[in-house]
């Protein structure tokens, strides 16, 4: 599959290179939002957890430093998967979207891994004393930060259609979670402060944490498994192989054909094509502009998907030369 023929295809569609413009433009902003929330959210965690001495604070802002430099990495890759092939990587870049989103998930699988550990440590060791009411307040400017950040990504992930911008609001989620769960949490223990109660606080800090790295946990497992797929190259989602081959038989079904054979394989916001044909009969196609006439009309078909497509349409007399 020839990935830098997606750029030339996209290329002769004028409305759909306009709206693919706008998609990439929504897509370069949202990475920028969301390196600069997650930035912003890095220092006031990390400030807030050495005033606060909370390790549950802690884990959220070494989570927003994390996603600050990842989302670095994303913003570069988002560039470099539109590049063309070269002689160096001679299908293009567009696998290194998926690679991205499982290096991100590990990392944020691992952090949970540790974050847990440490808090099951803590509370073996008697807990941890931390200043509830700065934690509370922390919880509070992140929880708004973390919603806002969260609404705007989900937004610019459905506008753009960008699975790299998709990943960055399942973060934004994570973390607004995060966030609100700390938000309760500290809500609680204020209450409870001056109560008979007071001296079990100790254990509130590291019992969030803990909680919380087993909550948060599905979702960089989630993504991992759904990235690993497209890295493993398997085929895409049985709902997009579906759409793809009622559009591929819509398109030639004027065609004689005796038989065809579809292979699919999706790389990040990139679906790649190859398709067999072998003409019932080969007399009534009346030459190479024939062929191209169905070409283009199979590509015209599948212009529509949500995604970028790539196609190799393959004539041939025996379908044994498909396998």
């Amino acid at each position: 599959m020839n990935w830098g023929r997606v750029q030339e295809q996209k290329g002769k569609m004028t409305p759909k290179s306009q709206q693919t413009e706008d998609r990439e433009r929504i897509e370069q902003r949202a990475l920028l939002v969301s390196m600069f929330g997650a930035l912003a959210l890095a220092v006031l965690g990390i400030g807030f957890a050495i005033f606060s001495g909370s390790e549950a604070i802690l884990m959220d802002g070494v989570f927003s430093a994390l996603g600050f430099f990842m989302a670095l990495m994303t913003l570069y890759v988002s560039r470099l998967v539109r590049q063309p092939d070269d002689e160096i990587f001679q299908y293009g870049y567009a696998h290194f979207a998926p690679l991205m989103n499982v290096l991100k998930s590990l990392v944020m699988v691992a952090l949970c891994f540790f974050a847990l550990l440490s808090a099951i440590s803590t509370l073996r060791s008697g807990g941890q004393p931390m200043a509830v009411g700065s934690a509370l307040l922390y919880a509070l400017i992140a929880s708004l930060i973390g919603c806002g950040l969260f609404a705007y990504l989900q937004g610019a992930a459905k506008r753009s259609g960008s699975v790299l911008v998709a990943l960055d609001a399942k973060a934004a989620r994570m973390d607004m979670f995060l966030s609100m769960a700390v938000l309760a949490s500290f809500g609680l223990g204020w209450l409870i402060l001056g109560t008979p109660v007071e001296p079990h606080l100790v254990y509130l800090d590291p019992s969030v944490l803990a909680v919380l790295c087993l909550v948060m946990l599905p979702v960089p497992l989630k993504v991992l498994w759904d990235n690993g797929r497209e890295v493993l190259l398997l085929a895409p989602d049985p709902s997009i192989q579906q759409q793809v081959l009622e559009r591929i038989e819509s398109a030639i079904e004027g065609v004689p054909v005796a038989g065809h054979r579809i292979r699919m394989l999706k790389l990040g916001n990139v679906l790649g094509v190859t398709l067999h044909i072998q003409p019932a009969e080969p007399a009534m196609i009346d030459g190479i502009t024939a062929l191209d006439r169905i070409r283009r009309d199979i590509e015209n078909s599948l212009a529509s998907l949500e995604l970028m497509v790539g196609i190799d349409v393959i004539f041939v007399g025996d379908m044994q030369l498909a396998r």
